[in-house]
């Protein structure tokens, strides 16, 4: 009896929990779908009215600045979010804002010195990174980024480790919307591939500005002694030094594979693989409420058993939507791809359909894995598991590429993919026990597979345009999956409350997920029926 009154107890406190980072998570959903909805939209506009080869040479371009951008955070962003965290949970709220002043001026002083160097050097950066010698002004124009882009990711941590997940909505949406409204504009004027990398340079000199003026406001309310300390500096440094290592290994994964692309295929080819990169941010959509799940793991204890079982109910609830998801998009590929983007982009839907399903493994916790480790400070675990995908990606990468083009790199990201999990799961497994719901999972594969293949079916035989065969063939995957979920046994009573008491009283998704639930309910009841 005491036994079972503790694990009662147990999963009260993880419901609890889930409660407190369901707040902060619907804020960073509600944020990061706006945001990334405008995003999206505006990156259809872009590769529309670019086409494929400039789109190719605009993704180029960005890529410069992009891996200055890896190089000079220094592990500062995480070690921001973490401490501040830590110290608001232990009422060190001085200490907290000491964290903050110390990251923000750091990541200024490196974000000014590396633009002012890529700017100087862009036509050599260009040849030899990205094999575009004329490319070199659009580098130019690009390497502002690095200061504001830098900044950028400093005010987000700090927003998510105070908690002020509603502030980090208003800045990324102010990015999206500079994006959409200058960037076409631009184009459209006649400015052309100049034009689409001014437009996206300025929308995050806007959310910059947007940032240090909430931030200021917030920590004017908290006066008293907020001195920059060279010690904290260095403890956070010390956090961050291998997530950094991490970062700096799957930077050179990154930059790896630009350089393999630019030199072994076409920008034609770079342009239809950009377009097929943009579907998966929106299984990353999906993800985003679960970042508020690191300050979550930050308190808990790795010992406790609540622990495993907060993991469990994450890995879970991840998957549930990460993978019907990717399975759906993988389906819809080509009818999604000429809806949006147009035929042009011959090559996209093949691409999508491969790229997408890398993130088949949230089913394993691949999509929770890295929060947990950041969480609970094991940061160690990242790196090596950053230095086995890079020691994988470097040989097969190449080879791979060479033989079948952008489908033989996608490969390579999975099987790369395969062998971090891997080595991820085996360390939380004896080391935290923290171990994945296995038949959990399973039953979402299978769900989400038949669903698919329902989906499959109608558009194999279907005589509509792309458009109604998105929308019609949506419609059947949803419908199907949803009544699968409970009658497979996925969904249960338990799940439904635990969904309840997470997210009832956040109003924006109160009315879909009563809905949602409602049609979960009567089936569980009536399978309940059958049953008896």
């Amino acid at each position: 009896m005491k036994m079972v009154k503790s694990l009662l107890s147990d999963e009260n406190e993880v419901v609890q929990i889930a409660k407190e980072s369901a707040r902060g998570g619907y804020y960073l959903f509600v944020g990061n779908t706006l945001s990334t909805g405008i995003l999206t939209v505006s990156s259809i506009i872009i590769a529309r009215l670019l086409g494929p080869g400039d789109y190719g040479l605009f993704s180029l371009s960005i890529a410069v600045p992009s891996l200055f951008i890896g190089l000079v955070d220094f592990g500062i962003t995480s070690a921001i979010t973490r401490f501040s965290a830590k110290f608001r949970a232990e009422d060190r709220t001085s200490e907290a804002i000491n964290v903050i002043k110390a990251g923000v001026l750091f990541e200024l002083a490196v974000g000014i010195a590396s633009s002012i160097f890529c700017f100087l050097f862009s036509d050599v950066l260009a040849t030899y990174l990205i094999n575009r010698p004329d490319a070199g002004f659009y580098v130019k124009v690009a390497s502002f980024l690095i200061l504001f882009q830098t900044l950028f990711n400093a005010f987000s941590s700090a927003f998510m480790g105070l908690d002020n997940m509603e502030s980090n909505a208003v800045t990324m949406t102010a990015r999206a919307v500079t994006k959409i409204l200058l960037s076409p504009l631009l184009i459209i004027l006649g400015f052309g591939l100049f034009g689409a990398i001014l437009g996206h340079v300025s929308c995050y000199i806007v959310a910059v500005v947007a940032s240090m003026a909430i931030l200021s406001l917030k920590l004017r309310k908290n006066r008293g002694n907020h001195k920059t300390d060279s010690n904290m500096l260095k403890a956070m440094l010390k956090y961050g030094a291998p997530l950094y290592i991490s970062g700096l290994l799957g930077l050179f994964t990154t930059q790896f594979q630009t350089i393999i692309i630019a030199f072994l295929t076409s920008n034609t080819e770079i342009g239809n693989f950009q377009v097929a990169i943009l579907f998966p941010t929106a299984i990353a959509l999906l993800i985003v409420p679960f970042q508020a799940l690191f300050p979550a793991f930050s308190k808990l204890d790795p010992n406790n058993g609540q622990f495993g079982q907060f993991f469990k109910r994450s890995v879970k609830y991840t998957a549930l939507v990460v993978v019907a998801a990717s399975m759906a998009i993988a389906v819809l590929s080509k009818d999604m791809v000429f809806t949006f983007f147009g035929q042009d982009y011959e090559l996209a839907p093949i691409f999508v359909a491969l790229y997408i399903l890398t993130n088949l493994y949230a089913g394993f916790g691949g999509a929770v894995l890295g929060f947990l480790f950041s969480g609970i400070g094991r940061t160690d675990i990242i790196l090596k598991s950053n230095l086995i995908n890079l020691l994988v990606f470097v040989p097969l990468a190449p080879l791979f590429t060479a033989f079948y083009g952008i489908i033989g790199l996608i490969v390579v990201l999975f099987i790369c993919g395969f062998c971090s999990l891997l080595y991820q799961l085996s360390i939380a497994a004896k080391e935290i026990n923290a171990i994945p719901d296995a038949a959990s999972s399973a039953k979402i594969y299978i769900t989400s597979g038949i669903s698919a293949f329902f989906s499959l079916a109608f558009l194999s035989i279907s005589p509509f345009n792309s458009v109604l065969n998105l929308i019609l063939g949506g419609i059947i995957f949803c419908f199907a999956y949803l009544t699968l979920l409970p009658v497979i046994g996925v969904i249960t009573f338990t799940d439904v409350e635990i969904f309840k008491s997470m997210f009832y009283k956040i109003k924006g998704v109160r009315f879909v997920l009563k809905f949602l639930l409602s049609y979960e309910t009567k089936l569980l009841e009536y399978k309940q029926k059958l049953n008896h």
